[in-house]
């Protein structure tokens, strides 16, 4: 349920490669542009933006409150298909919005029209060739996505253990090298404050703390949004607790991204999306077969809200999450565009649309950091559709490096579903395909 506007009122570049270059002097005090590319040895500090708002809770989480009791753990009984399905249209999705957001990354809503404008549909091989996008393969997916695969890729190695070392670990040697089987030479997006936390020697042994120090050394004000890109996985995995799923995008974000807004955007996308896996009847009308989104948004703020502590905070972080004008949003602004709470705005405002390519053609040509918004957008878009079919076939068909996606997602529903199903047993409700796994 949203709140009414008087309560909320109450709480609260012609070349691309100049705007880029412009926007790292203004941002990072550098004379050399930042690319974001697989192939460059440079580093990106474009989409690592932060606001003057600052917190003084160093632990940066509240996990005490009691969640609301229809959100309270019981394990849903839902068909092994059905969730299989649902898992691949959220991470494809995560992974499409990414490549096609790449088309209008870091433009201005006037240089988007200039190349775009007389587009009626937009497809990967229409990506302009500049400094910037041409670093990447047609349908390639960003860093943004890459990230979301190192999680998924640290749950499986790990059989299910959220492990924020083993996660760190990944991400360096990512940095280092990339995904070698992909052709990489290095891993590349890093922004700012990802890079700088992974230059510092305690990093992979401890992040979470390197983290926090980084994050008070620059007077806890950062609030980029290289943490939310990448945490839909953690709405997938153990769906079925949200408790659980709201405690595990913390404790990952806070591996990079310590700031509570950063946290809380987090929790806020990761828990929508266990929220539309357990198809409980207050979020899903099963003969209809639509979901309140209403009601989703209302309980992932509830859980969201208890990651930051400033009062102030909270009534932005509810409008974000309830916007239904994409243009409020203002996404191309130039100093803020990285910013936490944006990415979340443009995620939560697809998830009130129904159409996937409308909605992120919409958000792609709004421009600013359109592949982080695109990729967040795509995997909350894409759970609620709920199958892939529902994407654009050249979408889909054209995503590069699609079968080796489609090994990964595979690895990872196989630990899914014996984690899943040893969850019911748990409960005393055997799932009938059980004993399979």
């Amino acid at each position: 349920m949203y709140l009414p506007t008087y309560i909320l009122n109450i709480y609260f570049s012609t070349q691309i490669y100049y705007f880029e270059l412009k926007f790292h002097i203004c941002r990072m005090g550098c004379g050399v542009p930042i690319s974001r590319s697989r192939a460059s040895t440079e580093i990106d500090g474009l989409s690592e933006l932060s606001l003057s708002s600052k917190h003084k809770n160093d632990s940066g989480t509240r996990t005490s409150e009691v969640q609301p009791s229809h959100l309270r753990h019981e394990v849903p009984r839902r068909s092994m298909e059905g969730l299989e399905e649902q898992i691949k249209a959220t991470i494809y999705g995560q992974c499409i919005g990414d490549a096609i957001g790449l088309l209008t990354e870091f433009m201005s809503k006037t240089v988007v029209r200039k190349h775009y404008g007389k587009l009626r549909e937009l497809e990967f091989s229409h990506k302009v060739s500049d400094g910037h996008r041409d670093r990447w393969d047609v349908g390639d997916w960003t860093d943004d996505s890459d990230h979301m695969i190192l999680i998924m890729q640290s749950l499986t190695d790990m059989r299910g253990k959220v492990s924020p070392v083993d996660f760190a670990k990944k991400l360096y040697d990512w940095s280092q090298k990339g995904f070698v089987e992909l052709g990489d030479r290095v891993g590349m997006g890093l922004g700012r404050t990802t890079h700088e936390i992974l230059s510092q020697r305690k990093y992979v042994s401890n992040p979470q703390e390197t983290a926090k120090d980084i994050w008070i050394k620059r007077g806890r004000t950062d609030a980029p949004n290289g943490a939310v890109m990448r945490t839909s996985i953690l709405g997938i995995h153990e769906w079925w607790d949200v408790a659980k799923v709201a405690k595990n995008a913390a404790v990952i974000c806070q591996a990079s991204h310590y700031d509570p807004r950063c946290q809380a955007s987090a929790v806020a996308v990761s828990v929508a999306i266990s929220i539309m896996f357990q198809k409980k009847k207050q979020h899903y009308d099963d003969k209809a077969r639509r979901y309140d989104v209403k009601r989703i948004i209302t309980d992932a703020y509830s859980l969201a809200s208890k990651y930051v502590d400033e009062e102030t905070v909270k009534p932005e972080l509810l409008w974000y999450m309830s916007c239904t004008d994409i243009r409020s949003l203002k996404l191309d602004d130039e100093d803020t565009m990285g910013y936490t709470f944006k990415c979340l705005g443009a995620g939560f405002w697809a998830l009130k649309q129904n159409d996937f390519r409308t909605a992120i053609e919409q958000l792609v040509r709004e421009g600013g950091d359109a592949d982080t918004n695109c990729a967040v957008a795509g995997a909350l878009l894409g759970c609620k559709i709920s199958t892939r079919k529902a994407f654009p076939e050249t979408w889909f068909s054209d995503l590069a490096n699609r079968m080796w996606l489609r090994e990964q997602i595979q690895r990872y529903i196989d630990i899914h579903n014996r984690m899943y199903c040893d969850a019911l047993n748990d409960q005393g409700s055997r799932h009938p395909l059980g004993s399979q796994y």
